[in-house]
């Protein structure tokens, strides 16, 4: 289960998943982002008036304006500089009249029209500093350059979250084949009896020492016992010791608790971990299966 030729396929495994599933969102993004550019260059007369009419005609330009400043600023931070968690509530969808939402944008539409027309990346701009560089070439390379910023973001951002949508996917198809059925259950999970023999849930909070949430659980057919498993696909190997440091302090925080009957946890690991990271896993009582070689959940 932890021999050098599975850390190897695992290894080869993770980077094709992420060059081939990176580059396809890459070319989605840039696609997306490619209409929403073209709307905010129709709205601002070609970034020669960002205003706070153009913001309010469609609010998901601002995603374009954070990219037109340098350096580009995240949907958090570009929030917190109006007051807001996060801008992504207006840029994510268009906001419409006579909405609470439109509202809170009319106070700060002309904050964030000034802060952008004040940080202007003017070097991308060529035709606003001169009419020598007013050509369509000029215009197509910084729709290229500013749309290529936002869709490489974008690509890393939505292939960290699939990444994990589809590890817990392939565990949960697995469980399915072995004849397990999703529980209706859907509290915090206090002790073992909470999922029925044959059961599994996803993404489910479960009590300890503390309440922490584990990416699967199922009550096993075969020993009857509570399994928890934490998904771990790391595709940098200076982040498996912070995953594993996660699972191993999840599984000693479950297995305090008497009311879940010693729990067994299970890792499900894909990408670089070294030998080193499995022995500290085992060490801390956590069973170790490839993503690869999902089989080996059958033996619980």
């Amino acid at each position: 289960m932890s021999n050098p030729s599975d850390m190897e396929v695992s290894r080869q495994f993770e980077l094709k998943m992420y060059i081939d599933s990176t580059s396809a969102m890459y070319e989605n993004a840039l696609l997306q982002n490619g209409e929403i550019y073209d709307t905010a260059s129709r709205f601002t007369r070609e970034f020669a008036d960002i205003s706070a009419q153009a913001i309010l005609a469609d609010s998901r330009i601002i995603k374009i304006l954070r990219y037109l400043v340098t350096p580009s600023i995240s949907q958090m931070k570009f929030g917190q500089l109006f007051e807001f968690q996060s801008i992504g509530k207006f840029e994510d969808a268009r906001v419409l009249p006579d909405s609470n939402k439109y509202r809170e944008l009319e106070r700060i539409a002309p904050k964030i029209a000034d802060f952008v027309g004040e940080r202007l990346d003017r070097r991308r701009f060529l035709w606003l500093s001169s009419k020598d560089h007013d050509f369509p070439i000029s215009r197509e390379y910084a729709k290229n350059w500013t749309c290529s910023l936002v869709a490489d973001q974008n690509a890393q951002t939505n292939y960290r979250n699939w990444r994990k949508d589809q590890q817990e996917h392939a565990v949960t198809s697995h469980l399915i084949q072995l004849g397990y059925t999703k529980t209706k259950f859907n509290g915090v999970i206090n002790r073992a009896t909470d999922l029925r023999i044959g059961e599994f849930s996803r993404e489910i909070k479960v009590r300890g020492r503390t309440i922490q949430k584990a990416d699967m659980a199922f009550r096993s057919r075969r020993s009857k016992k509570l399994i928890l498993i934490e998904a771990k696909a790391v595709g940098v190997e200076l982040d498996a010791t912070k995953r594993i440091k996660e699972c191993s302090d999840k599984a000693g925080d479950w297995r305090a608790s008497a009311e879940l009957e010693e729990p067994t946890v299970v890792a499900v690991i894909a990408g670089f971990f070294s030998q080193g990271n499995l022995e500290n896993l085992s060490s801390s009582g956590v069973s170790i299966v490839w993503e690869h070689h999902l089989e080996g959940l059958d033996a619980f």
